[in-house]
């Protein structure tokens, strides 16, 4: 709360000072889910319950094909200022930015997921690999201000304050059962933690933009939310534990709770847990654009971004088109990030001098069908 009275004491100090009495701004909402094994339907089951089919699980194994699965959600709201007034004596103007969001991952092995919903029936005989699985998620809000330059490049410094931090990963872990019931060997060493309470910080927002008249092209490079909390009461768990038994028995197929509890073996078992500050970096991410135009209306851009968790980086290419005097639009072709190849569309309308509207969906038919692996939509509204 001191943050914002502080943001909002210095906004009103500028303005009073003449520096904030013109101003151009754009507000964005946007929200997203993506996983290169889960369809839409499959998500929405987990979320509000109902009946899983099995088909929905195998057809989940074979999008997966072996590798780590991933689920990824984002959404959020920011505000973007600029003045329109130089900064007392010089070409600089004041810029700032407020900033809402929420960021989640989930990642887990192949072997985890069958575990996990089929259970251990058929996995007996061989090991189970657990290592690399996770999850992590978080909420902040942000309020920046800086300064803005030649060809709009700025940069600001922002307060942030996280309001949700969660993080659990199974660093090594695997599962072992014999096929003749007598043996088990199952490990797991990672962490669950999370904070109590909120978590102060700083962060870096920053934009470069080169454009030149002589050159054929414009070439943008975007950071985001680089920067640290501090979380004054963070609670961890950690475990390092292996658990061998011998000499099962077993009513039925698979293992149960009782004839493990009930058995006797070699078990170790460490577990600590302590509270402590915990400094820890922000999901920060990076993009770069180019453009090329291919006439006098219509161009070819191609995009890259990385962080923001992402477990692979996300690419995107397309082809945009002016359409009369107040429409733009364009596709797009994604790939990487949570999921996999996916088309993406959208359409901008500006009143001239005044304001505009931009509308982007990622996988449209995503939205229409069960079967896809996610959606996404951006709105956003820019005051010119």
């Amino acid at each position: 709360m001191r943050g914002w009275l502080a943001y909002l004491f210095l906004a009103l100090s500028c303005a009073a000072q003449g520096q904030l009495d013109s101003l151009t701004w754009e507000a964005t909402a946007w929200g997203q889910h993506r996983s290169n094994t889960l369809s839409n339907e499959l998500v929405g089951l987990l979320i509000h319950g109902g009946h899983i089919d099995r088909t929905l699980l195998e057809s989940a194994q074979a999008a997966q094909a072996g590798e780590m699965g991933a689920f990824g959600y984002a959404s959020g709201v920011a505000v973007t200022w600029r003045s329109l007034r130089p900064w007392k004596e010089t070409e600089s103007r004041l810029c700032g930015s407020i900033q809402f969001k929420t960021l989640g991952d989930i990642r887990w092995t192949p072997e985890l997921f069958d575990l996990v919903f089929t259970g251990n029936a058929g996995h007996l005989g061989r090991w189970d690999v657990l290592d690399g699985s996770r999850f992590r998620a978080g909420t902040w809000i942000q309020a920046a201000i800086g300064l803005e330059g030649a060809n709009r490049n700025r940069i600001e410094l922002g307060l942030v304050y996280r309001l949700r931090s969660t993080d659990a990963r199974i660093r090594n872990g695997h599962l072992y059962v014999s096929e003749g019931l007598d043996y088990l060997s199952g490990y797991v060493r990672g962490h669950m933690g999370w904070a109590e309470g909120g978590s102060w910080g700083l962060a870096i927002n920053a934009e470069w933009h080169f454009l030149r008249e002589e050159a054929p092209f414009a070439f943008h490079l975007r950071v985001q939310n680089l920067g640290f909390t501090v979380a004054p009461k963070w609670t961890e768990l950690q475990v390092d534990t292996l658990v061998e038994t011998t000499g099962l028995t077993f009513s039925g197929p698979g293992l149960s709770v009782e004839s493990l509890t009930e058995s006797e073996g070699a078990s170790e078992v460490i577990t600590t847990l302590n509270e402590r500050y915990r400094f820890g970096l922000m999901p920060f991410r990076i993009d770069a654009s180019f453009e090329y135009p291919l006439g006098p209306r219509s161009g070819w851009d191609v995009q890259a971004q990385i962080g923001d968790w992402m477990p692979v980086p996300r690419a995107v290419t397309g082809y945009r088109r002016a359409i009369g005097k107040r429409w733009q639009a364009g596709v797009q072709l994604v790939a990487g990030g949570w999921g996999r190849l996916r088309p993406a569309a959208w359409a901008r309308w500006r009143k001239p001098g005044e304001y505009a509207w931009m509308l982007f969906v990622e996988d449209p038919f995503g939205w229409g069908s069960n079967a896809a692996y996610g959606r996404g939509i951006t709105l956003r509204y820019q005051n010119l």
